[in-house]
């Protein structure tokens, strides 16, 4: 069966979902992605329903062509490994028309179209008076984050600002009420805690291997202002800064509201203090001050480049010393890289505390395998960008040396964690099984239960399967 014939079935339900190569829509659909790596891949063309019933009319038109690497899904286009949301010859399914915001009180929950991006959803909550656990930056969309556990970013080992909602609230799928989801059969149904739980619960940190989510629910609460900012640091405080955040983490209370800024004036809460405060700063770049979580989320990620991108990512236990080796081994990576064109190469470390795995279960629970007693954790993030092809290789070889570096340290010394972070994990990396064999077990069974034809598994591509 042929793509060209999944074309065909897809254009007798309508000739205006195809953008095809060569046209205007096509050239704006491939531009919006955030990775060149990303709009170098070219579909035979983009299908852009405007509602769920059209999302659903697709799937049952394109399934009988079902074969190996037919079918993308794309929301916002802002992950960056390479083949997540788009595919070379394939169908690409783009749901930038899927849009709709509205806030219902009595339940406490927005509800999100697919299409939306989350500087939308917080206009629309601030101007109510609320907030809501989503990504850290306006320009990106809910569907990465809301089935793979995104989270609230605290500290930058070069610059960052702080966080907001996480380590009260839980990862941002921790916080979906509802998913409405298009399954391999065509159908709609509603995943949550008294309806199809089962798939609920898989959709948190399962990803895109059971269907199409077209609408997310998500739980609201009352917020005002907050305190936050970024902070940008000489290389000398970058030992305080570590030191500071284990110290938190590892504190014998530590302060869960510090990240939802719940603080009623312009002066930081106490427990920033560790941050706020290390010397030596760049002061001319300072940005901390009381404003809206929109208005936080725009600067986020403000001028992020937009060039060849990669993230990979480890995960170790609160430890001082493991964190202080990550830096040095991030150093001998960049030395390694020096000669690379336009380079941006950076270290992050993002705090997983106890109580944000509590969350994760109060709430439910997900598909991330964490338990409180695996906590706290912090994941590591290596992140480059670069502008030439010609440096790929390179630049993925140095990236994966420097992991493997710092996680043999890490077992050395009895700090590493197997949880790898998806929304930061590179192909050859495999975070469903990083969730380990029970849940990746849970995963293969929903999966069977509702794709008893695995197309969402074969047709569907992606790096991270779960029958695999």
């Amino acid at each position: 069966m042929s793509v060209a014939e999944a074309i065909r079935a897809i254009k007798a339900i309508s000739s205006d979902l195809i953008a095809v190569p060569g046209s205007e829509e096509y050239g704006n659909l491939t531009n919006s992605y955030f990775t060149e790596l990303e709009r170098e891949i070219k579909p035979a063309c983009f299908v852009t329903p405007n509602s769920t019933a059209q999302v659903a009319e697709v799937v049952k038109a394109i399934k009988p062509f079902a074969r190996p690497s037919l079918l993308a899904i794309c929301g916002a286009g802002q992950q960056a490994t390479r083949g997540v949301a788009n595919v070379q010859g394939g169908v690409t399914l783009h749901l930038h028309k899927l849009r709709g915001l509205r806030i219902d009180t009595d339940k406490g929950i927005v509800s999100v179209a697919a299409g939306e991006h989350m500087g939308s959803v917080y206009d629309e909550v601030t101007a109510a008076g609320l907030g809501v656990v989503g990504n850290r930056h306006s320009s990106g969309g809910i569907g990465g984050d809301a089935v793979q556990g995104e989270y609230n970013h605290l500290i930058h080992h070069r610059s960052r600002g702080l966080s907001y909602f996480s380590y009260a609230n839980g990862f941002v799928c921790d916080n979906v009420a509802n998913y409405e989801i298009v399954l391999a059969s065509g159908d709609v149904v509603n995943a949550n805690a008294e309806a199809n739980r089962d798939l609920w619960v898989a959709l948190k940190g399962g990803a895109n291997n059971f269907g199409i989510v077209t609408r997310f629910d998500l739980r609201v609460f009352p917020q005002g202002q907050l305190w936050g900012g970024k902070v940008f640091y000489f290389q000398p405080s970058f030992s305080g800064q570590i030191g500071g955040l284990v110290e938190y983490l590892k504190g014998p209370n530590p302060d869960v509201d510090v990240h939802i800024c719940l603080s009623l004036g312009p002066e930081k809460p106490k427990a920033l203090e560790p941050f706020s405060d290390i010397q030596p700063q760049i002061d001319q770049m300072k940005t901390l001050r009381v404003a809206s979580l929109k208005a936080l989320t725009d600067e986020a990620y403000s001028g992020a480049a937009t060039n060849r991108v990669i993230k990979m990512t480890t995960t170790v236990k609160a430890d001082t010393e493991i964190l202080e080796f990550a830096v040095d081994t991030f150093r001998a990576a960049l030395d390694k890289l020096k000669r690379v064109g336009n380079l941006l190469f950076s270290i992050t470390f993002e705090p997983i505390p106890v109580s944000l795995i509590e969350q994760s279960i109060a709430r439910g629970g997900n598909s991330l395998g964490l338990s409180p007693s695996d906590g706290p954790l912090v994941v590591v993030l290596l992140y480059t960008s670069w502008d030439k092809s010609s440096d790929d290789e390179r630049i993925y070889e140095v990236n994966k040396e420097a992991l493997q570096i710092i996680e043999a340290k890490a077992l050395e010394t009895n700090v590493y964690s197997p949880y790898l972070y998806m929304n930061y994990a590179f192909s050859h990396q495999d975070p469903i099984a990083s969730y380990g064999s029970e849940s990746k077990a849970t995963l293969q069974a929903v999966s069977a239960k509702y794709d008893p034809d695995g197309f969402f598994q074969t047709a569907g591509v992606g790096p991270w399967k779960i029958l695999e």
